[in-house]
């Protein structure tokens, strides 16, 4: 069984702390990883104005206990307390990323603009979004990124297009899926590899049974049940790197125990590229799912 592990950096609080916690973490136990940064600022506070346009978004809030997990500083940026660059404020943690042999991409600038803004920004918007995140990522790296993972699994034939200018090795803007593949969008064919997340979140299973003890079990489970070549899973800095950084020790460790092999997503990348014409060509949706506030792109297949 191969598991990738995508850990997505969301707030300043999960760069500065919990990516610490998980390169620690990942050494001691030989696993290496996927990390996707942000490099522009911790606009999270702004996320309270979701209440008026994702339906569930505040049921979820309450259910996940944001506020313990996210903690104040981080529930108030960029609105009662200035926003603060994530990535770019830490320059030294993100090129210790792949110092200790981990893959590092971008999971583009703002997130909290991507992620509410994305549906209505205009080409030049977007393509301006995506040149910061590079811009910054060189500034801070050293080279330039080779992978790209959209905030909040969100995607548009505009964003897939510039993916496909910006020359990314590949994406995983895609939340819901079974295996790699090449998109479509409204019609429209793209070039880029898409590397989808086929397994629940931890804060889904949280949202959908607050009360559930045995979370990181009902993964297992779910891997087991429905075999696949390579399964991902994405983790996030704040909840697994910090909150619930004892849960997931313990769950990596019953996997390795399990012999589950870890991979990165560029290792799953330059496996299936082997066989490149085993690679589908599916279009990909918007769509909500379970314990998701909000539609997110999926992997139609």
């Amino acid at each position: 069984m191969n598991l990738g592990l995508k850990v997505d950096v969301d707030t300043y609080e999960g760069m500065r702390v919990g990516v610490p916690n998980l390169l620690n973490l990942f050494r001691k136990l030989q696993i290496k990883a996927s990390f996707y940064i942000p490099f522009g600022p911790d606009q999270s506070g702004r996320a309270i104005f979701r209440i008026f346009k994702k339906r569930g978004f505040m049921k979820k809030m309450v259910q996940t206990s944001a506020l313990k997990i996210y903690g104040w500083k981080t529930v108030l940026r960029g609105t009662l307390l200035p926003s603060v660059a994530i990535g770019a404020s830490f320059p030294e943690i993100a090129r210790a990323v792949e110092k200790e042999g981990h893959e590092l991409g971008i999971h583009g600038y703002n997130h909290v603009y991507w992620q509410d803004h994305l549906l209505e920004l205009s080409p030049l918007e977007v393509k301006e979004e995506l040149e910061r995140a590079i811009f910054s990522f060189e500034k801070c790296v050293g080279k330039k990124p080779q992978a790209f993972a959209a905030p909040a699994w969100l995607c548009t034939p505009t964003s897939l297009g510039f993916i496909d200018a910006f020359k990314f090795s590949y994406a995983s803007d895609t939340r819901s899926g079974t295996f790699p593949f090449y998109p479509t969008m409204n019609g429209q064919g793209f070039k880029t590899l898409q590397i989808p997340s086929t397994l629940p979140t931890l804060d889904e299973l949280i949202g959908l049974d607050p009360e559930n003890k045995n979370i990181h079990s009902q993964l297992t489970q779910a891997m087991e049940a429905t075999p696949l070549p390579y399964q991902v899973h994405t983790i996030h800095t704040e909840l697994e790197g910090m909150v619930y950084l004892k849960e997931f020790t313990d769950w990596l460790q019953s996997l390795k125990k399990k012999n589950v092999q870890f991979v990165t997503c560029a290792q799953i990348k330059e496996e299936v590229l082997k066989e490149p014409q085993k690679i589908p060509r599916c279009a990909v949706i918007l769509k909500e799912i379970p314990g998701r506030a909000g539609a997110v792109a999926c992997q139609q297949n």
